[in-house]
């Protein structure tokens, strides 16, 4: 592996010794689109003069607005090249997280595509960026005598910026992550350890970081024939389709597109056929853990990370449900089990709080949770980001220091069971405190799913003067109804998890990114209406 901490520097490296080895395969409306390693370095070479030639040096920032594809990864890497920061925006943000995201990357480049550019009539602050280029930066050639051209990538420091992206903030307000070259290194180190690719293998990811890590592997990426803002949207046939012209032996991505996959599957008696599959990003629930188990020819398995730490555990879908099915503790005590933590990362559970967390001379004394007791988990290690971009409130909020070390917190709360496997609860924020006890939201959305016609569940706290909180637990019905003895089930299978009010929607807002996760702020908003017809101890949204 090169001394040059660039990630750049990987792929030159990897383009050197395996020009010919396939890298990616893009699809578009069925036809495919194919680059080798060699073939991306020129593109790199190419994007990385042009950026030169507009005046971006070591330490700029360069907003892209460009679908997964061949052009992404050149523009993503010529950027990396010449030392620059790309800075990436989810798709589906609307005027007013765009413009934040621009105002806090402040970026000198806006790349997108055509279509992308016509955001510069609606936003003030894409039209502000002093310099536009179209994704024609990565389909030109460098002409000979060009200066700048097949330079090699810009020597960096480990600590310094490579990507910026924003959480998906359906929980609180979106954070600019930072990740630098030596997280991203580290990462792919912990992601390699995990998946375990091997040079036998064609990829399908369906989430921009895995591609990065197929690169400095060495296996081919076939990105999907999708719309990356609607994942649960797919066209499961031409997924499959691909899988199997492809060759495809491993995949990975989001719980909303496997379910909508599997389930395609199982209607045409077929089977992904995959050697490993592996979904995360938002709770995998039993229901779709069975769903993929059976669907996939080789293992599926379940992977718990955020974008702050990826990956953080894992287990196989098929051990989780043994595990879930078999768990000799109470009903609805024991949450949802995500495995073992990587090898890559320390844990800690810490007691429930609301605001920052700092160490006194005690250390962690005051604040670790004792044995099999509910903790918020505390992550540290070489590919957890350490800090926000220019966010030093978000920062003090969702970090700890411990002397060097930085420790981030990920808002979930846990237990560790004796074997050492992780079992999540549901998140700190929205834990429901009523009459002086704390109920997690976890199990009763798990003993919620078990009843029939229910597809998701949240369970959340209102405020009230009396109770503290009334506990609100929503279930999604395709029809919007549940009968009388559906409504009697529903609230004995939740016990001991009080419910003060039972909604029943026809749909719980998700999350934009993976379509998967309640969207709460969306769902409070629906709630705040208050427009319920009740009926059998129940409302009717």
């Amino acid at each position: 592996m090169t001394d040059n901490p660039n990630i750049a520097a990987m792929l030159a490296e990897r383009a050197r010794k395996d020009p010919g080895r396939l890298a990616i395969v893009e699809y578009r409306r069925g036809r495919a689109r194919r680059i080798t390693f060699g073939g991306l370095g020129e593109k790199v070479a190419t994007v990385s003069a042009g950026l030169k030639a507009d005046g971006v040096a070591v330490g700029d920032r360069v907003l892209l607005f460009v679908p997964m594809s061949i052009d992404l990864y050149a523009l993503l890497l010529g950027c990396l090249h010449v030392g620059a920061i790309a800075v990436f925006v989810d798709a589906w943000a609307d005027r007013r997280r765009l413009d934040a995201a621009v105002k806090a990357a402040n970026p000198l480049v806006f790349v997108g595509t055509a279509r992308a550019h016509l955001l510069r009539a609606v936003s003030g602050a894409v039209r502000r960026i002093p310099v536009h280029r179209t994704t024609a930066l990565a389909r030109s050639t460098i002409r000979q005598g060009q200066p700048h051209g097949h330079l090699p990538p810009e020597v960096v420091q480990p600590h310094d910026p490579a990507l910026i992206t924003f959480t998906t903030g359906s929980t609180g307000k979106p954070k600019a992550a930072a990740r630098s070259h030596g997280f991203l290194r580290a990462q792919h180190e912990a992601l390699a350890a995990h998946l375990q690719l091997s040079p036998e293998d064609v990829d399908m990811p369906t989430l921009p970081v895995f591609v990065l890590n197929n690169l400095a592997l060495g296996v081919p990426s076939v990105i999907p024939d999708f719309d990356a803002r609607r994942p649960a949207e797919i066209v499961p046939e031409r997924i499959y389709r691909q899988m199997v012209a492809e060759g495809v032996t491993t995949s990975s991505g989001s719980p909303a597109l496997y379910d909508r996959l599997a389930e395609w599957c199982q209607t045409q008696g077929l089977k992904l056929p995959l050697r490993a599959l592996w979904t995360g990003g938002a709770s995998v629930y039993p229901p779709l853990a069975r769903r993929l188990a059976d669907a996939t020819d080789g293992i599926a398995h379940v992977v718990y990370g955020s974008t702050e730490a990826e990956p953080i555990a894992g287990i196989e879908a098929r051990e989780m449900l043994t595990l879930m099915e078999s768990q000799s503790q109470p009903p609805n005590s024991a949450g949802l089990c995500v495995g073992k933590p990587v090898r890559e990362v320390a844990i800690r559970l810490i007691r429930p709080h609301d605001g920052p967390v700092s160490l006194t001379m005690a250390g962690w004394e005051d604040w670790v949770v004792g044995a099999g007791e509910v903790g918020e988990v505390v992550v540290s290690g070489s590919h957890v980001l350490g800090e926000y971009f220019n966010s030093p409130d978000e920062t003090k909020l969702h970090k700890i220091l411990e002397g060097g070390r930085i420790w981030h917190r990920t808002g979930d709360a846990a237990l560790i069971d004796p074997e050492g496997r992780l079992w999540l609860m549901g998140r700190i924020a929205e834990r429901v405190e009523r009459q002086g006890k704390v109920w997690w939201s976890v199990p009763p959305e798990l003993a919620a799913l078990q009843t029939t016609g229910v597809t998701h569940a949240s369970y959340l706290g209102i405020p009230d003067p009396s109770l503290g909180q009334r506990a609100v637990l929503c279930v999604e019905v395709a029809s919007g109804l549940l009968s009388a003895h559906a409504v009697t089930a529903l609230r004995e299978a939740v016990k001991p998890s009080p419910i003060d009010d039972l909604v029943v929607v026809r749909r719980i807002p998700r999350d934009p990114r993976h379509a998967s996760k309640t969207d709460l702020a969306a769902l409070r908003r629906l709630l705040a209406r208050r427009s319920w017809r009740s009926s059998r101890k129940a409302y009717f949204l």
